[in-house]
């Protein structure tokens, strides 16, 4: 009786073990795309309701109720996904979740810990209790990462688009700090730091766009501002200098990463520049030279490319015979 119970503990342990969540499963990968896109509702939402000043959270309960849902099951999504380490597909609960406790869970808690309650305590709402939700900035980097090892796109349109989200975020990000520096400073902001006369009398979306133009502008280091206080002398300077490093960064990134676009296409350039100067040494004849030249060309415009090992393997026999 004894080892059949032993045995029966053991099955049910391995059934609780079995339990998890395959990281290559499409199911993951749709919950990925998910939570990519809650993740960039929170980067958008949080820094506007915060530099705009938007008071009535009575009409953002839906939205954050359903955002901070989300973050809490895909906490426990993470929390039973399996991972592959030295080839091997780990499937154990506690080694999931200890791996998982190691990296990303500390993050992961603090952002949905709801200090709007301290608001309700207080007797008081503030948009800034919600700044801790942008600590999920950080799980972009991984889903980027993660994109370009398997995506059909190549690595370098997933870069791209990367470079380019950070800095649209980036301009959506200043733009709502410049507000809220116009804000606090009220009748002190003038306008030729704001480039706007009474900024703070027009609509709400006059006022986005303004700020989001200026954030945008500030940042290449082209925008004739002209900052009068302290605070707005300081707020440029750190603008620039980002902007300046991040757009010499980016358009050095992206100028690479387009050039690698092309790379199978620059491949078939060189090879063909090979291939026409040995048959130049070679003394081989107009006639099959243009016919070597044809071929290659259909191999690259039915999509089959050229090896990278071998020149003149891939031509037919009777060709090959008579380059030699």
């Amino acid at each position: 009786m004894g080892c059949f119970s032993s045995s029966e503990e053991k099955k049910d342990e391995k059934k609780k073990e079995d339990f998890v969540i395959s990281h290559e499963s499409a199911y993951r990968n749709y919950w990925d795309v998910v939570m990519f896109f809650v993740i960039v509702l929170i980067c958008i939402i949080v820094p506007l309701r915060i530099g705009f000043l938007i008071m009535n959270w009575q009409n953002w309960i839906p939205i954050d109720i359903i955002v901070d849902l989300l973050l809490l099951a895909d906490i426990i999504i993470c929390s039973l996904t399996t991972f592959e380490q030295d080839g091997e597909v780990v499937k154990s609960r506690s080694e999931i979740f200890g791996r998982y406790l190691r990296s990303w869970f500390a993050p992961d808690v603090l952002s949905v810990i709801p200090f709007e309650f301290i608001g309700t305590v207080l007797g008081e709402y503030h948009p800034l209790y919600r700044v801790n939700r942008l600590i999920r900035i950080g799980r972009l980097v991984y889903f980027f990462v993660s994109w370009e090892k398997v995506s059909s796109l190549k690595p370098s349109v997933i870069r791209i688009f990367k470079s380019t989200f950070v800095i649209v975020f980036l301009a959506h990000f200043i733009g709502c700090v410049f507000f809220l520096v116009i804000v606090i400073e009220d009748k002190d902001a003038k306008s030729d730091f704001t480039g706007t006369s009474n900024i703070l009398g027009l609509k709400f979306h006059s006022q986005y766009i303004r700020s989001f133009y200026w954030s945008f502008v500030t940042m290449t280091g082209y925008n004739n501002t002209n900052p009068n206080t302290q605070l707005e002398t300081i707020f440029c300077i750190f603008v620039t200098v980002i902007g300046i490093s991040l757009f010499a960064t980016i358009i050095g990134t992206v100028g690479s990463l387009v050039t690698n676009l092309d790379s199978s296409k620059l491949y078939f350039r060189q090879k063909m520049d090979g291939i026409n100067d040995y048959m130049k040494y070679k003394r081989i004849p107009d006639e099959l030279q243009n016919e070597v030249r044809n071929y290659y060309s259909y191999l690259w415009k039915s999509g089959k490319g050229l090896d990278k090992n071998k020149v003149l393997d891939d031509l037919p026999p009777y060709l090959k015979n008579r380059m030699n």
